[in-house]
């Protein structure tokens, strides 16, 4: 699968965050001469408790637009000046992922960047956030972007590979990235404590990754982990690598489609320090199984 980024989707909430996101977005899209487009969604009850006449919601909206228009005005110039990329903006009512995906169909959208405050406890069992619900529900990549990552462009992506069917598929990602930033890739292997009967399919899988590394002309490192919980030796393995960009897949762990994440790529987009990359099984919802029965990385 080829990943040709041509076209950028930054959600934009004007937070902290969110011109985090548009700052990793605007450097990626001067490398891949991608062009940004910025998106704004109102919640339609997010200014209801502000004027309580009917009368008056109306001019209050008007007056939100306006404002809301200017914004993205003044950070579409921004983009322009401080990197000179190509950009448009629009804004929206109604609900965020909703939205998101809805833009990213009309406007033919390769990659979503944006940011994410991470989520606990309830939150994280029931994806609560509105980034979780776009990664969940996107038709394409999903780049989410915590407060800690204000590094930009990548020089070490991470690209976890287990035993299932499609974990392979996060490579033509990882090296359309790698490229472009000139970065190694680390493949990790990634074993259940319990699975030694898995590691000679799992070699296989990992020569298979190497290979097309190689043929790309690509720096990398390739190690196996085994642990009781591979999502957290997939960040453990990051951070001793000094990753920048972790690439994993969605991995739904049930027929809920666009309701739950998987447990492991909950965690990760929920925990990563570092900008997580989030790719959706290419063959529907049994695509992240094979016979090992493991949730796909």
């Amino acid at each position: 699968m080829n990943f040709n980024i041509r076209k950028i989707l930054v959600p934009v909430d004007f937070s902290e965050t969110g011109k985090l996101a548009l700052e990793h977005a605007s450097f990626l899209a001067r490398l891949a001469k991608a062009d940004l487009h910025l998106l704004h969604v109102m919640s339609a009850m997010e200014y209801h408790f502000e004027i309580p006449e009917p009368v008056m919601r109306i001019e209050n909206h008007a007056q939100v637009n306006k404002i809301v228009e200017q914004k993205l005005a003044e950070l579409v110039e921004e983009v322009r000046i401080n990197y000179g990329c190509k950009a448009t903006a629009s804004f929206s009512n109604g609900k965020v992922a909703h939205e998101i995906v809805e833009e990213v169909k009309e406007e033919n959208i390769d990659l979503i960047i944006m940011g994410t405050h991470g989520a606990s406890g309830f939150e994280e069992f029931f994806i609560g956030s509105n980034a979780h619900k776009v990664v969940t529900v996107a038709p394409c990549p999903v780049i989410t972007v915590q407060t800690h990552a204000v590094k930009l462009g990548f020089t070490n992506i991470v690209l976890p590979i287990d035993r299932t069917l499609h974990s392979r598929e996060k490579t033509e990602y990882a090296i359309t990235l790698a490229k472009l930033f000139m970065a190694k890739i680390h493949i990790v292997g990634l074993l259940e404590e319990d699975e030694d009967h898995g590691n000679e399919k799992l070699q296989i899988v990992l020569d298979q990754v190497q290979h097309a590394i190689e043929k790309a002309d690509v720096l990398f490192t390739r190690h196996t982990i085994k642990g009781d919980n591979l999502a957290v030796e997939a960040l453990k393995y990051g951070a001793s690598v000094n990753a920048d960009l972790i690439v994993i897949m969605t991995e739904h762990e049930s027929e809920m489609s666009g309701i739950f994440l998987g447990p492991r790529a909950k965690q990760i987009v929920n925990h990563s320090k570092i900008p997580v990359l989030s790719i959706k099984p290419s063959d529907g919802k049994f695509a992240d199984l094979d016979m090992g029965g493991a949730y796909t990385f």
